[in-house]
């Protein structure tokens, strides 16, 4: 039995867990890896959590939990600025080298279990409806003009955002992630009177 350190090792363990996967991917997260990072054994991280799966879908609920309280706090006056506040979320993952944990998961797919899989695709449907929902407020308040259909911007929003977090990683002049989003709403602005 491990003996009480006075530590707060279960949140250690899931804080270094995330930013593996963000960073390598569910296949680049180990015990051994972790335990080392946090200078201690391995049976002390299977004391919280049993087994690799435990640990990824706990990760991920308290990641898509912390990200939805990031866009529920979005207080932006315009639809547009909200929009570009949540691309600057991405901007915040991408300084690092990391991924959105969701994506990561999902890149990873046939190494998770159904419950992370459900976890990771009610976050991008979530993310999605929220999206469509600012676009739609966009075309509302005339920001956005009314031939833009909500939904497939709202898919081509997060699906750019997603996707630019991986080219940035590879770019070697990376530009802001949030600037992309700038150039899918200048493409669904109203024309000019």
């Amino acid at each position: 039995m491990a003996r009480p350190t006075g530590r707060e090792l279960k949140s250690e363990v899931m804080t270094e867990a995330s930013l593996a996967i963000q960073r390598r991917g569910v296949g680049g997260l180990s015990y051994g890896s972790l335990a080392e990072r946090l200078g201690v054994r391995a049976p002390s991280i299977h004391h919280h959590f049993r087994r690799k799966d435990e640990l990824v879908l706990a990760v991920t609920a308290t990641y898509c939990a912390e990200f939805q309280a990031r866009v529920v706090a979005i207080d932006e006056p315009s639809p547009t600025d909200r929009i570009r506040r949540y691309a600057e979320l991405f901007d915040e993952v991408a300084t690092d080298g990391r991924l959105c944990l969701c994506g990561a998961v999902a890149a990873d797919w046939s190494s998770v279990d159904d419950e992370v899989r459900v976890l990771v695709s009610t976050f991008f449907a979530d993310q999605a409806e929220w999206l469509r929902a600012q676009v739609l407020a966009a075309i509302a308040d005339g920001e956005l003009a009314d031939a833009v259909e909500p939904a497939r911007l709202a898919d081509a929003l997060l699906a750019a955002l997603e996707g630019s977090l991986l080219v940035r990683r590879a770019d070697v002049e990376p530009s802001g992630v949030a600037r992309l989003v700038d150039a899918l709403l200048d493409l669904g602005a109203p024309a000019p009177a």
